[in-house]
């Protein structure tokens, strides 16, 4: 197994001798064949070990069998001690999301703090087994049939290649002593049914099971790849990215036939589910499209408009509704990058109103602030006044696009819809002693 292990690094070139590297320990028996593989082949480590104090006793000599193995090796051993119920009931997760959000938090730090070049964990092939059932009942798509990766930023899990059987035949072979954590035969988790009762089942079925599935997962990471070269090379025929706005070509997506899978690998990276992209693409064939229906992740919003799906990042956080503006340079405090300069050229005659970089008659304070209902301004060239709503629906603005609207304002009155209009009110005019020039990017 040794040889194995050597080959499977340098082949996927996953780290090398002169790297310090950073082993997540349980002190169970997959972590102790990774330290010892490390070990023997002369590689450069430390261990980190999680007392979440969640199994009494157990935990207590967990902790202890890492340290006397660290001492008997010759390693380091960082250990850190959680309370994980709070953290849970504080962040409203799961016991085990919990720990994982802790676990893989303080590993960051150590890597940091400590110049780890990455972190090793000891997930074999039967935990590859698991996460294609896991993500298989999830509804992941088949990406989530590609089970879990080698390599995933600083994270490396060079045990991908041994069977539990395998690890555990030579820890025998080689007497060596672990821990057994009674939590893992406990089938109150999804993934320990899968491992204790799934699995067992349906090896009566199949005695080679692990060797189908694990070949299965090879033919299905290949597939993968091909649905995301396609995928990308149909998002640069039918997306644009606008604005900070991803925007998608209704027309151009209801003509592929493959449309729901296309969804799938652009939005599901977005947070969305595929029970929504079902149900998106069921409002698309509608007769009668619904205008401004809206889907949500945890992360973004999608909004079907007339002519494209537009999707955004969900705003955390709620900017102030107003920020005041005292002077030309008083611009720093503002949540957009507006700038007011004074024009070069006092002959108004030679100014062009342009939409984008209108000049107005100087006026201050002025007043920054998001727009609202029952907004009305005299748009640039018009006698009469228009309700903003009104100039939105003529310009098509999604509803995203409205959201991300600016009005600045003096006296209690629209100067500029920002980057889309002027106010006819304050244009430069022939007694016009000031000019300023005004631009902004969102």
């Amino acid at each position: 197994m040794l040889k194995q292990f050597e080959v499977n690094i340098h082949k996927n070139a996953l780290f090398s001798k002169t790297d310090k590297l950073l082993v997540a320990f349980s002190g169970g028996v997959d972590s102790v064949v990774l330290a010892n593989l490390l070990h023997r082949a002369g590689y450069q480590f430390d261990l980190a070990h999680c007392h979440f104090q969640l199994r009494g006793l157990d935990a207590n000599e967990d902790a202890q069998f890492c340290e006397s193995f660290a001492e008997e090796i010759g390693v380091k051993c960082h250990l850190i001690r959680f309370n994980t119920k709070e953290y849970a009931k504080l962040h409203k997760l799961s016991i085990q999301m919990a720990a994982r959000e802790l676990r893989y938090n303080w590993f960051k730090e150590l890597l940091q703090d400590h110049h780890y070049n990455c972190i090793l964990t000891a997930h074999h092939a039967n935990d590859v087994i698991e996460t294609l059932f896991v993500n298989l009942l999830r509804g992941t798509g088949l990406k989530g049939l590609t089970g879990i990766p080698e390599k995933q930023n600083h994270i490396i899990r060079p045990l991908l290649f041994a069977t539990k059987e395998q690890i555990r035949h030579y820890a025998e072979e080689l007497h060596l002593l672990y821990r057994e954590d009674s939590s893992n035969q406990e089938v109150k988790y999804k993934r320990n049914f899968i491992r204790n009762k799934i699995i067992p089942e349906l090896k009566t079925w199949n005695p080679a099971l692990e060797e189908t599935l694990i070949q299965s997962i090879s033919y299905f990471k290949q597939s993968h790849q091909i649905v995301a070269d396609f995928a990308e090379k149909k998002f640069k025929e039918i997306c644009q990215v606008e604005n900070h706005l991803l925007q998608i070509d209704i027309q151009k997506l209801k003509a592929e036939a493959q449309k729901e899978t296309l969804l799938f690998e652009w939005l599901s990276k977005k947070g969305f589910k595929s029970d929504q992209i079902v149900q998106l693409c069921k409002v698309l064939e509608e007769s009668q499209q619904t205008i401004g229906k809206l889907f949500a992740s945890k992360t973004h919003q999608l909004v079907v408009d007339r002519t494209h799906l537009i999707i955004q990042k969900t705003v955390m956080e709620q900017v102030a509704e107003s920020f005041i503006i005292k002077d030309m340079n008083d611009t720093k405090h503002l949540p957009i990058q507006l700038k007011i300069q004074e024009s070069e050229s006092p002959d108004f005659s030679a100014i062009k109103h342009e939409i984008h970089i209108p000049h107005v008659d100087s006026l201050f304070p002025m007043t920054l602030r998001k727009w609202k209902k029952g907004d009305k301004f005299k748009p640039l060239g018009m006698q009469g006044f228009k309700k903003l709503s009104d100039f939105f629906k003529d310009n098509k603005l999604s509803r995203f696009e409205k959201e991300q609207v600016w009005i600045l304002e003096g006296k209690g009155e629209i100067i500029w819809v920002v980057n889309y209009r002027l106010d006819d009110r304050f244009k430069v005019a022939v007694d016009t002693k000031r000019i300023l020039k005004l631009s902004a990017k969102l």
